[in-house]
């Protein structure tokens, strides 16, 4: 590890071993860490979990950029300045943990790490984010601009990448899979919030049950049926989306009997679950049949 003096502490300037756990030292010869220096830990795909120091102050361009193999990373409950593309390429991150925040809503580690990987530009200051009452102010702006998100064309910051012989064809497939890959976002996006619902008002949940049903999209539940199915995605093995997408009145688009069908290689308690709601709505249907009789 290359570790730098600066005018007032010091400087991590270049991540070169494989561990998957790193912690980096609040200080160096008695003189605090303050910086993660611009690429620092670019592309080191081992480490899984970062743990910054407590006297970090600023984080330079690319510093974590395409870590493709972490997944949570922990950051001091203040302010701290970041550069541009800290997070680009960090797929599997799922959690930004702050440290010495108490009491902390159990979502936001979730939404910090969703405001950092896949809302690209969220001024977000982590500090409010761990700082007791801060927390939901904190998550007022965040529901503020994840419905900005949600409502912005899936086509914004599309740029085709462009190399050697190209047609018009390879411009408009580059551009199917990105709008497809927004959407698979926003669809994230909704889910967890709503997962984690606390500090939500009644007009947001409302919005982002509107966005998964199809109200302003009707090609969102079959890409949510396609997640449901697809085994790497994580949806298909935690039962909380699909109790979810009851809550919601997804049933109504794709009903028990019909996800039964079409994900025979689920987990068991997803696939018990789903017979149990059958069950329920089957019995609910033969009783007022019966009052009807």
């Amino acid at each position: 590890m290359s570790i730098i003096p600066t005018e007032n502490g010091y400087r991590f300037e270049k991540y070169t071993r494989h561990d998957i756990c790193v912690t980096l030292p609040d200080s160096v010869d008695g003189q605090p860490l303050k910086i993660i220096g611009t690429k620092a830990f670019l592309s080191c795909r081992n480490v899984e979990r970062l743990v910054l120091p407590d006297t970090l102050e600023r984080v330079e361009d690319w510093a974590f950029a395409h870590m493709k193999g972490l997944e949570e990373i922990v950051f001091p409950a203040r302010d701290i300045l970041f550069g541009k593309k800290v997070f680009l390429g960090c797929t599997s991150l799922r959690k930004i943990i702050l440290s010495g925040a108490e009491d902390q809503y159990e979502g936001i580690p979730y939404f910090l790490a969703s405001a950092a990987t896949l809302m690209d530009d969220v001024p977000l200051k982590l500090s409010l984010a761990g700082d007791g009452d801060g927390q939901w102010r904190w998550l007022e702006e965040y529901d503020r601009l994840l419905e900005q998100f949600l409502a912005r064309p899936d086509t914004y910051g599309f740029e085709p990448a462009f190399i050697g012989w190209f047609n018009v064809e390879d411009v408009d497939d580059q551009q199917e899979d990105y709008i497809r890959e927004q959407k698979r976002k926003k669809v994230g996006l909704a889910f967890q919030r709503l997962l984690y619902s606390a500090g939500m008002t009644e007009n947001m949940e409302r919005k982002l049950r509107e966005y998964l049903l199809g109200k302003r999209d009707a090609k969102i539940p079959p890409l949510i049926l396609e997640q449901f199915k697809n085994s790497h995605s994580g949806y298909s093995g935690n039962v909380a989306y699909f109790k979810l997408w009851q809550k919601i009145g997804g049933f109504d688009i794709y009903p028990p009997e019909y996800l039964l069908e079409h994900l025979a290689e689920a987990d068991p308690e997803v696939r018990a679950f789903l017979m149990e709601s059958r069950l329920n709505m089957e019995g609910n249907s033969g009783f007022f049949e019966m009052l009807e009789l």
